[in-house]
C-alpha cells in the first residue's frame, strides 16, 4: 500500500513538472481539492434537480474557453438546462456557488460576463446558489444582484426570497403536525430488576413485548401503515427520544426536534449521506438514477400524509416579485 501511494505521488510530482509547476506541489494540490469541492456541490445541485424529474435536459457547458482575451467579455455558466413548466419548455442556463458567508460579491466583470454569454446564446441566466451554513439551495435571476459600490451583491434572505426551485423544479416545504413521530410501544410481561439510581429515583426494568409500532400525528392518531415516503420525512429530520410510560406500557417516541419541518430537496441529500460508508459521487447517482425515495411516489405519499393527519401543511413558495 505505502509503494502504491509513493508511486502515485511521484506520478503526480512528474506531471506537475511537465506542465511547468515549480512551486510547491501542496500549493497545486490545495487548489485542486478546491476545485474538486466546487464540483461536489454543482454535482450535488445537479442531483436535486434531476431527482424532481421535470428536466428534458442537463447539460455541463464546457469550461475550457478560446482565445483567452474572451474571457475579459464571457463568463461561462456550469450548466445549461431545459426545463418542463406549466408555461411550456423553458431553456436556462444556470451558475451555480456556494458560500460560507450570507452573501455573494462579484465583480464587474464576472457579472457582465455572464449577462454577455446569455445574451450572446438567447438564454435567461439563473443563479443557484446554496449558503453552506444554512445548507439549502436558492435559485434566481441575475437581476436580483445590486451594486451599492463597485461590486454586485445579494444576501441570502434576498436570494431565497425569489426562489424559483418550487416553480422550475417541484421544491416544497413540509411541515408535520406538532406529535408527528414514530413511535415503538412495548407491552410490560415483568419485573427484572429494581434500584434507586444516583438522584434518588427508583428505576425499574421490565421485560417487554413489542406490540404496536405506529405513526402519530394530530390530536395523537396512530397511523400503523408506514409508508416510505413519510418515514424518509421522519428519517431526514434531527429527532429526539421521549419516554412515555404508563401501568401496562413503555412507548418510545422519536420526533423531530429542534426543527419541525423540512425542505424537500434537503431529503434525497441526507438519506444518501446516511447511508453511504464513502465519498458521494453525485453526478455517478444522477447517471444512475440512484435516489431514496422517488419524487412523484413521494407526492403521493404526501397526499395520504395529509389525509392520515400526519402532515399539516405542505408550501410551494413563490418568489416575492411575483406575488
Amino acid at each position: 500500500m505505502r509503494n502504491d501511494l509513493d508511486d502515485k505521488a511521484r506520478a503526480i510530482q512528474e506531471i506537475a513538472n511537465q506542465l511547468g509547476w515549480n512551486n510547491d506541489i501542496t500549493t497545486l494540490i490545495d487548489r485542486v481539492n478546491q476545485l474538486d469541492q466546487g464540483l461536489i456541490q454543482e454535482d450535488e445541485f445537479i442531483y436535486i434537480i434531476n431527482w424532481h424529474g421535470k428536466c428534458k435536459l442537463i447539460h455541463k457547458l464546457d469550461q475550457l474557453q478560446l482565445p483567452n482575451d474572451s474571457k475579459s467579455h464571457y463568463t461561462i455558466p456550469d450548466i445549461l438546462v431545459e426545463v418542463e413548466t406549466s408555461e411550456g419548455l423553458k431553456k436556462f442556463i444556470i451558475e451555480i456557488k456556494t458560500s460560507k458567508k450570507n452573501k455573494l460579491s462579484w465583480t464587474e466583470d464576472y457579472f457582465q460576463g455572464l449577462i454577455n454569454y446569455s445574451n450572446l446564446v438567447q438564454i435567461p441566466i439563473l443563479i443557484a446558489w446554496k449558503w453552506s451554513l444554512f445548507q439549502l439551495w436558492s435559485l434566481f435571476e441575475i437581476k436580483h444582484f445590486e451594486k451599492p459600490n463597485l461590486n454586485y451583491k445579494i444576501i441570502f434572505e434576498k436570494a431565497y426570497q425569489e426562489n424559483l426551485m418550487s416553480k422550475y423544479f417541484g421544491e416544497f416545504i413540509i411541515i408535520p403536525f406538532e406529535e408527528f413521530g414514530l413511535n415503538i410501544s412495548m407491552k410490560k410481561i415483568k419485573k427484572i430488576s429494581e434500584k434507586i439510581n444516583d438522584v434518588g429515583n427508583l428505576e425499574i426494568g421490565w421485560e417487554t413485548n413489542i406490540d404496536e409500532i405506529y405513526l402519530s400525528g394530530k390530536d395523537n392518531c396512530k397511523v400503523k401503515e408506514i409508508d416510505k415516503g413519510i418515514l424518509a420525512i421522519l428519517l431526514s429530520m434531527s429527532t429526539e427520544e421521549k419516554i412515555i410510560e404508563n401501568e401496562t406500557h413503555i412507548v418510545k417516541r422519536y420526533i423531530p426536534y429542534p426543527n419541525k419541518m423540512q425542505f424537500s430537496q434537503n431529503i434525497p441529500i441526507i438519506l444518501t449521506k446516511a447511508f453511504s460508508n464513502e465519498a458521494i459521487n453525485w453526478l455517478h447517482k444522477s447517471k444512475d438514477n440512484i435516489y431514496p425515495v422517488v419524487y412523484d411516489e413521494f407526492l403521493l405519499s404526501l397526499e395520504k400524509g395529509v389525509e392520515d393527519g400526519l402532515i399539516q401543511y405542505v408550501l410551494f413558495p413563490k418568489p416575492l416579485s411575483e406575488e
